[in-house]
């Protein structure tokens, strides 16, 4: 884990400096920009996700000076931790609950939910979606949670004002060095870096959505009707959630653990390089008990999976 972390830094930092030093061209720029990006989801899986579980470390304080790295992504640090775990670890795949199932009817996610005429076509345009949603979270989402009274897991809830200010300062930390210091700095124009910017959290949301979905939005997975639906969490873990290229160790380096899923919601708390043994136990004990164990055994094969169930939910 420490090697990671220190993987992560210098790819975060160091690609950064290179965009100023080495970006003697548009091509160049943007090149080196979107491996920039690649760095922050490097980091967001290895790193961010685990001190927002506070795995990193016993020491809490060691697990929120990483978590903050989140905000260093555009996305708020307090809010997403009070989402994640509330919105989505305690009422997997469950409509109405799960903030994961959330699209504003633009995608249709849950058996539960209603169907329109255009989800027919929505595992063609998903992608798209994915792509949208970063910049979604940056610049709408993380307020609308900030503001919002409806929301289930939101009803009386006072945000302390130390995080309002911690929400703008960090929106504004995020666009100075992501945006607005390479306006500054370099000799493109503000419509092109604009374009690169956008097109970088493109790219990212396409990653880190399909990454997600690929875990609990699949053919195999079920729709609780409630979170008590299940004689306890495990069994609704086990039927709510997937896994995919668990044996690859190449994906377990990458994707910080995400792939090996079901261990993560049984034992959130854990640091994610111990799940690949984990994993092991999880499945003999699995089998032991005759129960189902979901899975893919790629990562090509979670997406293929989760797109077949976009068209089975949208017919």
């Amino acid at each position: 884990m420490n090697f990671k972390i220190v993987l992560g830094l210098l790819w975060w930092s160091l690609s950064y400096v290179c965009i100023y030093i080495f970006s003697s061209s548009e091509a160049l720029f943007f090149l080196l920009y979107t491996f920039h990006g690649l760095g922050h989801i490097f980091f967001s899986f290895n790193v961010g996700h685990d001190a927002l579980h506070n795995a990193i470390s016993k020491k809490n304080s060691i697990n929120k000076f990483w978590a903050y790295s989140y905000d260093l992504l555009g996305v708020n640090t307090y809010m997403w931790r009070f989402m994640h775990h509330e919105g989505h670890h305690h009422c997997l795949n469950v409509s109405g609950e799960d903030m994961s199932l959330e699209s504003s009817g633009i995608l249709r996610l849950s058996e539960k939910d209603s169907k329109k005429n255009y989800h027919k076509y929505q595992h063609l345009y998903a992608p798209i979606v994915y792509g949208l949603y970063l910049i979604y979270y940056v610049f709408v989402k993380d307020f609308k949670y900030f503001l919002s009274k409806d929301n289930i897991h939101l009803q009386g809830v006072k945000h302390p004002m130390a995080e309002y200010l911690k929400l703008f300062l960090g929106k504004l930390v995020y666009l100075t060095y992501m945006l607005f210091l390479p306006m500054y700095v370099l000799p493109f124009s503000w419509v092109f870096i604009t374009f690169v910017f956008f097109f970088t959290l493109f790219m990212i949301g396409i990653v880190m959505s399909f990454t997600f979905q690929a875990t609990h939005i699949v053919e195999a997975t079920s729709y609780p009707k409630s979170k008590d639906a299940y004689e306890n969490h495990v069994l609704h873990v086990l039927a709510t959630t997937a896994d995919f290229s668990t044996t690859n160790k190449l994906s377990n380096f990458i994707f910080g653990g995400l792939n090996l899923h079901i261990i993560h919601h049984l034992r959130s708390d854990i640091c994610h390089t111990h799940y690949p043994e984990l994993t092991k136990i999880v499945k003999s004990t699995v089998e032991e008990f005759g129960l189902n164990y979901r899975e893919n055994n790629t990562f090509w094969g979670g997406i293929k999976s989760h797109l077949l169930q976009l068209k089975k939910l949208g017919n």
